[in-house]
């Protein structure tokens, strides 16, 4: 018995020896806990980061914002680089940094289906071509589900605010597969479940060494719905590999038909769950964070309630590209809220693929993935006039009724700018940021103009975010009071 002991002893050791994390990058101080001697206080420096990684960050930001260093985040070593050096790393090929390996690699994605984002830019070529050109012609089924959604939604006067999620889910469904495919259940039941299993497939493997996850992964009942939702998401979207009948031809799914860039019915049915899934989880937060401040700020309502109502008027009382376009005001407190509410403190994330060398002279070797203080940098009054100040207007042009200038001015929230990384920087941005912004404000303007909302009596500040990993999450749980105007 004893010696059995200590073979598994020897066993184990050898096992953390064997998947220790580097302790040191060459010419990198490390900020945070030290995962010690081969590893061996890897899970307290990780549970430090979950707890402090954020004051980590900002921390040393406000110290020395061009500083290198090293931290341990849930994942393992992460090299966390000074903005300086974005200019020289923003247009580098994707044989020197990945971001679609580093997103893959962040969330386990070849456990979970997300890694078929890694054959090829057939997901976000489509995303920021032939989608972004062809809005004019899914807006339409747009607006039509959002009246049918309306009165679902906001039949109570309190809501929760997660129950606002239905409304960019149902958007982009009826957007990316078109009717009747996007009200059937089991498809509903996938997009919805798709973001939440692969967060839950994430964080059971994690605490397990690389040789391990294969066998793991079988045991999890969220990677067994993974593979059951895609199963029967491919036969509805291609009964005896046919595509369904729809009743609307402008829809993210014929758009990928039509590029013949993939053709087969197993990967299609992959790219739809993940890029719906996509599209909806991102607006929806990115939606609540802008309601929230509206309900802490309401004196911003008449004058975005005037413009919402002009540019209507102006397109006939019917939403289009147009009269949503001329929503500048709106669009400035979009970009705003983004700015003061990041949805993550770590930006610009990529995978080392071959050994950089840094304009000061700092090596990176091939297999690390980098990443830059983005949640400080939008905090940071060298990029923006009174940073720590909420300022509605801050990117839009100056009028009669509004007062005050700053140098952001013309900025639209789909552009890309250096002090926020939200939408990502240089090659490979976010390629799905211009149907991002029609879905909040189709839905934000439509709220503006038909409802009256506020948060319960007596509350008048928003709730504080929430941190998990490095995301930066709002309070879903924020109960909000609409009425019909």
């Amino acid at each position: 018995m004893g010696d059995s002991f200590l073979w598994l002893g020897a066993v184990l050791l050898l096992t953390v020896i064997l998947c220790a994390p580097g302790r040191s990058k060459p010419g990198l101080q490390r900020l945070g806990r030290d995962p010690g001697l081969f590893g061996l206080k890897v899970w307290f420096a990780r549970i430090d980061f979950l707890r402090n990684g954020q004051k980590i960050i900002e921390d040393s930001y406000s110290k020395s914002r061009d500083t290198n260093y090293v931290v341990q985040t849930l994942l393992g070593d992460q090299v966390i680089l000074g903005p300086r050096f974005l200019p020289e790393l923003r247009m580098l090929p994707e044989s020197s940094l990945n971001a679609t390996a580093a997103l893959v690699e962040n969330v386990l994605g070849s456990y979970s289906g997300v890694d078929i984002l890694l054959n090829g830019h057939v997901s976000s070529d489509i995303c920021r071509g032939p989608l972004t050109k062809n809005m004019p012609a899914i807006l339409p089924q747009m607006i039509d589900e959002l009246d049918l959604v309306k009165s679902d939604l906001l039949g109570k006067k309190g809501i929760e605010c997660k129950f606002l999620s239905p409304a960019p889910s149902r958007i982009s469904s009826r957007a990316f597969v078109g009717a009747p495919l996007c009200y059937d259940k089991g498809w509903i039941e996938a997009v919805n479940a798709f973001p939440m299993d692969v967060e839950k497939v994430k964080f059971a493997l994690m605490i397990f060494p690389d040789f391990m996850r294969p066998w793991i992964v079988s045991l999890l009942p969220q990677k067994h719905r993974l593979v059951r939702n895609h199963q029967y998401v491919r036969n509805l979207l291609f009964p005896a590999s046919k595509l369904a009948k729809t009743e609307e031809k402008s829809t993210v799914l014929n758009l990928l038909l039509q590029s013949s860039k993939d053709t087969d019915p197993e990967t299609l049915t992959s790219r739809m769950i993940l890029l719906t899934a996509a599209a909806f989880h991102n607006s929806s937060m990115a939606t609540v964070q802008v309601l929230f401040n509206l309900c802490a700020m309401l004196d911003y309502l008449p004058a975005l309630r005037f413009e919402a109502q002009t540019a209507l008027e102006d397109g006939g009382g019917v939403w289009n590209m147009e009269s949503l376009r001329n929503l500048q005001k709106l669009d400035s407190f979009f970009k705003e809220s983004q700015r003061v509410n990041a949805s993550t403190f770590l930006g610009f994330d990529r995978k080392v693929m071959s050994t950089i060398k840094l304009s000061d002279g700092t090596v990176i070797d091939a297999g690390e993935t980098i990443a830059m203080p983005s949640g400080a940098m939008s905090q940071d009054h060298s990029y923006y006039t009174d940073a720590s100040k909420f300022d509605g207007y801050r990117f839009c042009y100056v009028t009669a009724e509004v007062q005050g200038q700053s140098p952001e001015l013309g900025k639209e929230y789909t552009e890309i700018e250096p002090g926020n990384l939200s939408w990502g920087h240089g090659r490979f941005s976010c390629p799905g940021r211009w149907y991002a912004s029609t879905v909040m404000k189709l839905l934000l303007a439509t709220l503006i103009l038909e409802y009256d909302f506020k948060f319960p009596d007596e509350q008048s500040t928003r709730p504080a975010n929430y941190v998990m990993d490095v995301h930066v999450l709002p309070d879903m749980k924020q109960q909000v009071l609409f009425k019909k105007r």
